[in-house]
């Protein structure tokens, strides 16, 4: 018989970190639109947009800050692929190709799939964040022209957060740990065996031998 074990995954700065760049970035993505198409609310989501810009500012140095202040699963450490992790990084390729029909591989903190993505779209919102904040002054800086810029960047970044979204809600529907709401509360749920006989220890949860190792390292 399967139990499942609560484990606390996510600090509530990771948590803070990750919700104010979220929710900052989908107020940007759409009050930019607004700006762009919709003339007669320009104004008032020009104004909105400079706020949502400043929360974002503020998760990106918050999420920079814990990278190397955080020596567990918010560090930068933990957003280097691994060679170890090329099997979970095709087993859940294969679960988002078939729709959520392949088994839902393990794993402890980040989606091993989207580690590579993580920082380089960390990088992509500091561009943003820059950009945006010198373009109407200089909109051309050594020959480049920042709206321009900032716009390229912004469909990218746009087109990440709607895969993002998707993939989430997939595998939060189609597994059993509770990915969305760890990152409301902290806690993944991890299935373990649950004892029949008297005796019979349970069995840790499905931490990656990868991720125990980085933390022995940290430890000693």
């Amino acid at each position: 018989m399967n139990d499942f074990q609560r484990v606390s995954v996510w600090s509530q700065w990771m948590r803070l970190a990750h919700w104010s760049i979220a929710l900052s970035v989908l107020v940007l993505i759409a009050t930019g639109w607004l700006v762009e198409s919709a003339p007669s609310v320009a104004t008032g989501a020009a104004d909105l947009h400079a706020y949502a810009a400043s929360v974002l500012m503020a998760g990106l140095a918050l999420r920079i800050w814990l990278l190397f202040a955080d020596r567990g699963v918010g560090g930068w450490e933990a957003l280097v692929p691994a060679r170890a992790n090329l099997p979970a990084m095709k087993e859940m390729l294969m679960f988002y190709l078939s729709f959520g029909k392949m088994p839902l591989p393990n794993w402890y903190a980040h989606n091993p799939l989207w580690v590579p993505l993580y920082a380089l779209l960390y990088l992509f919102l500091v561009v943003m964040a820059v950009t945006g904040l010198f373009m109407e002054e200089h909109p051309l800086v050594a020959g480049v022209y920042l709206p321009s810029l900032h716009r390229h960047f912004a469909a990218i970044i746009a087109g990440i957060t709607v895969l993002h979204v998707i993939t989430v809600v997939l595998q939060d529907v189609r597994g059993k740990r509770g990915d969305v709401s760890a990152m409301l509360n902290g806690y993944k749920l991890f299935e373990t065996q649950k004892p029949d006989q008297p005796g019979i220890m349970k069995q840790p949860p499905g931490v990656s031998i990868d991720a125990i190792g980085r933390d022995r390292k940290k430890s000693s």
